[in-house]
Order: structure tokens, then C-alpha cells, then sequence
């Protein structure tokens, strides 16, 4: 089970009126993980597009929040892929705030995202990303270079849909 880590610091422009981050950033920052998570695994999305064609849309998103994000904290977000099938591919997210005295080292936050234990839960989901072919968008295969890399670090066994 391959589990990525990444971090992000809440920008001004992030914020709503109450001074937390906007419920809808939280599901930007599953996307970021996602990205993230698929470039440190080698298969770039962007790669994914130019060489096979597929575009990967959400067709399922869920977020639980937990608790609220302030401007200036740092967000960490843990990332694994869930399960997946021929057509799709699920990936779960955990949101974390780090303890105040943990936030001067970049590449120590990205590990401690891979933790648990890596602060204040703040939001969990999964988010489901269906395959289809970019000149008509209708469903298809997951490339082999990605089924490939879901077959080795899925948490859960191939299950047919």
C-alpha cells in the first residue's frame, strides 16, 4: 500500500468570511494529494492524457469535516488509493493540522502526513475518479501503465463493478 504525504499552507485567498478555510478547498486539497501522489508513484496524469487518450473525472466525492483550518496553518494531507476496478479508482484522504512547533521543516511535514498521529484531524473522504476517452469522454480501461501501479499498492484487492 503505497500512502503519499503532502502540504500546503492556507493562503489568505483560501478563507471565508469566518476566517476558515473554504468547505470547498477541502476537496481541492484531496486533488492535490491525488496529483501528488500519482507523480511520486511515476504515472503523471498529465502523462496519462498525452500518451492514452483518458481523462480521469470525479464521479464520487465525500468529505467529512472535522475541524476547522485557519489562514497560515499548515494543511497536511495523507493519500492512498482505496480500491479500483477496470473503469475507476478510489482514493481516500485525511486532512491534518500539524502542532505548532512541527511547521519549520517542509520535508519532515510531508512525513509526518503519513502518520496518523500527524496532528489535529481536521477532514477525511475519498473521492472516486472514473476513466474515459478524451475525444468523446465515454467510459473505458484504465491504461495498463496505471492498473499496473494500482494492482501493486491498492490497500484493497481488484474487485470487479
Amino acid at each position: 500500500m503505497a500512502v503519499h504525504g503532502a502540504s500546503y499552507r492556507v493562503l489568505y485567498r483560501d478563507i471565508d468570511s469566518m476566517g476558515v478555510l473554504y468547505y470547498g478547498r477541502y476537496l481541492a486539497l484531496f486533488e492535490m494529494g491525488r496529483v501528488e501522489w500519482m507523480r511520486s508513484e511515476g504515472c503523471r496524469y498529465r502523462d496519462l492524457e498525452r500518451e492514452h487518450g483518458i481523462l480521469l473525472p470525479v464521479t464520487e466525492a465525500h468529505c467529512r469535516y472535522r475541524s476547522s483550518i485557519a489562514y497560515d496553518d499548515f494543511a497536511l494531507v495523507r493519500t492512498e488509493v482505496v480500491s479500483w476496478s477496470g473503469t475507476r479508482v478510489r482514493f481516500g484522504h485525511r486532512i491534518f493540522v500539524p502542532d505548532e512547533d512541527k511547521c519549520s521543516d517542509l520535508n519532515l511535514l510531508n512525513e509526518m502526513a503519513l502518520h496518523d498521529s500527524a496532528g489535529r484531524l481536521c477532514a477525511e473522504g475519498e473521492v472516486e475518479l472514473g476513466c474515459v476517452r478524451r475525444e468523446d469522454h465515454r467510459p473505458t480501461r484504465l491504461p495498463e501503465p496505471l492498473r499496473g501501479l494500482l494492482g501493486s499498492v491498492a490497500k484493497h484487492a481488484y474487485r470487479k463493478r
